[in-house]
């Protein structure tokens, strides 16, 4: 646990940023930012926080509010925007009905919150507000659930946080655990904290500062106890697995999971690996398997991982044996869910079913791989599979999981399936593209619209500055999460290949290529110099060769298919003078494209070319081509920047700036499968009768 210290001066600092805050509301946002801080304390959205105070309404009546976190809100960066002001006296009346139904009380929660714009409260609002204290604070502590989460808990939880601490047995999060946690606490209303078994801990005073340190206390005894009763010293000696190892068992174990979805179609996922010494280490421990099997550390976390980790033991050298080998693991854990699915449903519609595929994975002596729609998905999975796999290593033959009708009930609750709810499908969500030459107008371009669409892109280039550069325009203008620059010069295969690795290891795999990198040189045949000539070859044709020729094995080992889309040019079709260089090569890497898509529609792979003309690009990423040569068509014309532009707008039929975005669009269109074409040349410049594929 990292060093937490509470400093009121913070609460000063919120209220100046804030004017006309609540100092509770202030106080209880800044608990919650030090606990959200501590991924050892709450989790992505996990944990939840809360004040009770006083406003008046509209018709000047005095009102109790209790404020309270949002169902699936991020405690470390909270704002006064991430909490739910509720009518604390409608509450307080559910604790004297029955169990209304998910709908009644999703009814109600809404008709009782005082701004209709502010978020779900989360799903243990009851437990706050029958609770009296002024400040709520709620974590999933990995510490103390390593005190909850075995064989007779409660006389351990005595013994190291002390017998004031008031014990409750599990139960369902809502209004059921409010009730059963406000009896508990009345028939021990000295007790200052609570402890649910399998679930967590809660702390509460009325005053912020006090419930935070309690928190922290009986977090640091639990912590100072498991390291006395038993430190964990991993093999120092253990193997770490290579870099290609990693990134094969991903594209794998992504290719076999996309198949086995129940979507139409390849349902891609994004892998995040984590490859640490203690996951290594653990994933080789002969109680690994078991660890696999022995269920979630709090059913919370249902949702993201589900209640088993798929176990990989071994990783066999072939890669037709290792497909196979995850295939039956994979059907395997998916025949297993559908039988929970059927045992706890209870009659429950089965086509409402979760889809059944494996989110974890533990590989034997490679790590841990998570899966996920979007990258933030598969991140957020890692880091709960993380601490719960090292949770229950550290417990050992101790660890008692939660039943598996609680997690069956927590992982199908509406309340918390909303914490996930999905938006409208992007076209390319789940897929990863490749992008060369990325620092430059087109490249950027595509990699925009790529995101757009959004797929993960791994922009490359042997422009380091450039690279920088055009990742921090696109994770500003997308999300981080999204681009992963890497360095690569393809004109050296090995390079190429250790590009296509890395990308394995950040994303899982690659289904989107496109191969954009290029050079130039103006010069008439006899004036050509010979180097020359063959360094324009070896970026434009063999670079593309290169980048085709690595993805194969990816595309392979993948088994879903996927799209190279070449971006050629105008010149392959409408050659000018003095551009031999650039002509013959770009004609080259056309015609290789059309024997790939040739030999890779067996693959299921499609291959097409975009042929563009004339994109400048602008101020922020211009075109590196255009850089090199328009200076001598600017001479040659006797036309300054803009001259030039207009010059070329002018010629095309329909007298249209061509721009990157437009290369990008087009390069979606084929990556989005929307036809079954491949070997097709789209050009991208507002036409150009010379220049019409033929």
């Amino acid at each position: 646990m990292t060093r937490l210290r509470y400093d009121e001066n913070e609460i000063d600092r919120l209220l100046d940023n804030w004017p006309g805050l609540a100092p509770e509301l202030a106080a209880c946002i800044y608990v919650s930012r030090l606990l959200g801080s501590d991924p050892s304390l709450v989790l992505h959205g996990g944990g939840n926080t809360s004040v009770k105070t006083g406003t008046t309404n509209i018709f000047g009546e005095k009102i109790e509010v209790l404020y309270i976190k949002g169902s699936g809100i991020d405690m470390a960066t909270i704002g006064p925007e991430g909490f739910a002001g509720m009518d604390l006296s409608a509450l307080g009346k559910f604790r004297n009905i029955e169990e209304p139904g998910d709908d009644v009380i999703a009814n109600q929660l809404a008709l009782n919150k005082i701004d209709a714009a502010s978020p779900a409260p989360s799903v243990e609002v009851f437990l706050h507000a029958f609770l009296p204290h002024r400040f709520v604070l709620h974590t999933h502590a990995d510490n103390i659930l390593a005190l909850t989460n075995r064989r007779e808990p409660e006389p351990l939880i005595h013994e190291v946080l002390g017998h004031d601490v008031c014990v409750v047995g599990y139960e369902k999060s809502g209004l059921p655990l409010a009730k059963k946690v406000a009896k508990a606490w009345e028939n021990k209303s000295s007790a200052d904290t609570v402890v649910v078994l399998n679930h967590g801990i809660f702390t509460f005073s009325d005053d912020a500062g006090a419930a935070f340190e309690r928190m922290i206390s009986h977090v640091k005894k639990a912590k100072a106890y498991l390291a006395k009763a038993g430190p964990h010293v991993f093999p120092a000696d253990t193997a770490m697995p290579s870099d290609s190892m990693c990134a094969r068992v991903a594209q794998t174990i992504r290719g076999v999971c996309a198949h086995k979805s129940d979507n139409n179609g390849p349902g891609r996922f994004i892998v995040d690996v984590r490859r640490s010494p203690d996951m290594v280490a653990i994933s080789l421990d002969r109680n690994a398997a078991r660890i696999c099997e022995s269920g979630v550390i709090t059913p919370d976390h249902a949702i993201r991982t589900k209640n088993r980790i798929a176990f990989l033991p071994a990783v066999p050298e072939r890669d037709d044996d290792l497909r196979s080998t995850v295939d039956d693991v994979t059907t395997a854990y998916i025949d297993a869910y559908r039988k929970y699915t059927e045992k706890y449903s209870h009659g429950r519609d089965l086509s409402a079913m979760n889809d059944p595929t494996p989110r974890i994975f533990l590989i034997a002596g490679v790590g841990l791989m998570a899966l996920g729609e979007t990258r933030r998905a598969a991140v957020i999975g890692a880091d709960i599979a993380e601490h719960t796999i090292r949770l229950k290593h550290l417990c050992g033959d101790e660890y008692e999981p939660i039943s598996e009708q609680h997690v069956f009930d927590m992982e199908y609750w509406p309340f918390q399936l909303a914490k996930i709810k999905r938006k409208l499908p992007s076209p390319l969500k789940g897929q990863v593209a490749l992008v060369t030459g990325a620092a430059g107008a087109i490249g950027f371009g595509i990699a925009d619209r790529l995101m757009a669409a959004g797929a993960c892109v791994v922009v490359s280039d042997v422009d380091k500055a450039g690279l920088e550069h055009v990742s921090s325009i696109l994770a500003e203008r997308h999300s981080p999460e999204q681009v992963e620059p890497i360095m690569f010069d393809v004109t050296d295969y090995k390079q190429v290949e250790r590009g296509f690795i890395e990308a394995g290891i950040r994303f899982g795999g690659v289904d989107i290529v496109v191969p954009n990198a290029g050079t130039a040189h103006v010069a008439r045949i006899e004036e050509l110099d010979t180097s020359v000539f063959n360094r324009v070859i070896q970026v434009n044709l063999i670079g593309t060769f290169n980048t085709i020729k690595a993805s194969v094995p990816v595309f392979r080992r993948q088994g879903t298919g996927g799209n190279i889309v070449v971006i050629s040019t105008k010149n392959v079709f409408d050659p000018g003078a003095a551009f031999g260089a650039y002509s013959a090569s770009k004609a080259g890497a056309h015609q290789i494209s059309k024997i790939a898509a040739i030999e890779l529609a067996e693959l299921g792979v499609r291959t097409n070319m975009v042929n563009p003309d004339a994109v400048f690009g602008d101020d922020a990423v211009p075109s590196k081509l255009w850089e090199m040569i328009g200076p001598d068509r600017m001479k040659a014309r006797g036309l300054d920047p803009d001259g030039l532009k207009e010059y070329y707008r002018r010629r095309n039929l329909l007298k249209e700036s061509v721009l990157a975005e437009h290369v990008g669009n087009v390069v979606v269109f084929f990556a989005s499968n929307l036809s079954p074409t491949t070997g097709a040349s789209f050009p991208v410049d507002g036409g150009n009768p010379a220049a019409f594929p033929r």
